[in-house]
């Protein structure tokens, strides 16, 4: 997403293109004394600076004035010096200005500093215009709430192209390029250092997969789906959720399920998923990461004899010919302060 980062006067926000700069600084809404950030870049510049914009920026702090033209013959040299030191001050206070906003800016090293200037790492920063949390990944199933340009947002997790957000207190989804996350503001390395946290589903995979019918089953056509999920980043990913599917010889799907993993992965570690099994008839099976189910365990020696490696998903009638296991959404877990 390519988008320039504007600051103007401690009120910071987002701009889509050049033109959209140009048509601000023509409004006076953005002046040579303000700074931005090209796409991409790691350093802030003054609007003035930059040459494309420069002819767009109104430079008027005598306009209120009206002062005599400098032709004039009957301009006292004392107004034209007046004159000149009021422009004078008036330049040096908006560079002054500029420069103290530029320099409270975080660095790429205090990365957590993000947070006291408007984002924390598992915020994001609305720069759409028009945006509506969904209640569902697709933008089929009715908006839940508005979410304002330039407001912050409670990142929850990733689902493809869309984050799960939470806004005024509803939750939903909100298409990943209609928002900037907190690492938008660092330098390259840092946003590569912190990208799991905001792309947490390439970092957390499937592996190992496998399905079969458990001859000792007490449900008819009973299909058990093993797997493993890899995590390979330096943080915790929780709020898993996995579709299981089951297709025939010509690629149809017969049966999809999807359900929520219980428990948080570990950084840098892969992991085995199974379902824990009711113990009475009013619980539900619980899928979850063995590391729970063990902790599970330490307070009640009966949760293993319950325990089931995988997940089961039921066959319909017709032949199964492909099964598979796919993460759809995940959520990192920041780190603390």
């Amino acid at each position: 997403m390519s988008r320039w980062m504007v600051n103007v006067r401690g009120n910071s926000f987002s701009a889509g293109s050049m033109d959209e700069l140009k048509a601000l600084a023509k409004k006076g809404e953005l002046g040579g004394g303000d700074i931005v950030q090209p796409p991409g870049a790691q350093e802030w510049l003054y609007a003035v600076e930059i040459p494309e914009l420069k002819a767009s920026i109104r430079v008027d702090p005598m306009d209120g004035l009206d002062l005599p033209q400098e032709q004039s013959s009957g301009v006292s040299p004392i107004v034209k010096g007046i004159a000149a030191g009021l422009m004078a001050l008036v330049s040096i206070g908006l560079w002054g200005y500029a420069l103290s906003v530029k320099n409270s800016m975080p660095q790429a090293d205090q990365l957590e500093l993000i947070g006291k200037h408007g984002l924390s790492f598992s915020e994001v920063l609305v720069t759409g215009t028009g945006v509506e949390l969904q209640a569902d990944a697709t933008g089929s199933s009715g908006v839940v709430a508005p979410l304002p340009k330039n407001k912050k947002a409670e990142l929850l997790a990733k689902r493809g192209n869309w984050y799960k957000l939470r806004y005024d207190g509803k939750e939903g989804y909100a298409p990943v390029d209609s928002v900037i996350p907190a690492y938008y503001f660092a330098d390259e390395r840092t946003k590569l250092d912190y990208d799991p946290l905001y792309n947490p589903d390439k970092y957390v995979y499937v592996m190992n997969s496998s399905w079969m019918m458990p001859a000792e089953s007490k449900q008819k056509n009973a299909s058990i789906m093993s797997f493993m999920l890899q995590n390979d980043s330096k943080f915790g990913m929780t709020d898993l959720r996995i579709v299981a599917v089951l297709k025939d010889g010509t690629g149809g799907v017969l049966e999809q399920k999807e359900v929520p993993v219980e428990g948080v992965m570990a950084a840098n570690r892969s992991e085995m998923v199974g379902t824990l099994l009711p113990a009475s008839k009013n619980e539900q099976p619980r899928v979850m990461l063995t590391s729970d189910m063990m902790k599970l365990a330490e307070t009640d020696d009966k949760v293993t004899s319950r325990w089931l490696d995988g997940v089961e998903v039921i066959l319909p009638s017709a032949q199964v010919a492909e099964a598979s296991v796919t993460l759809v959404e995940v959520r990192a877990v920041p780190p603390e302060g």
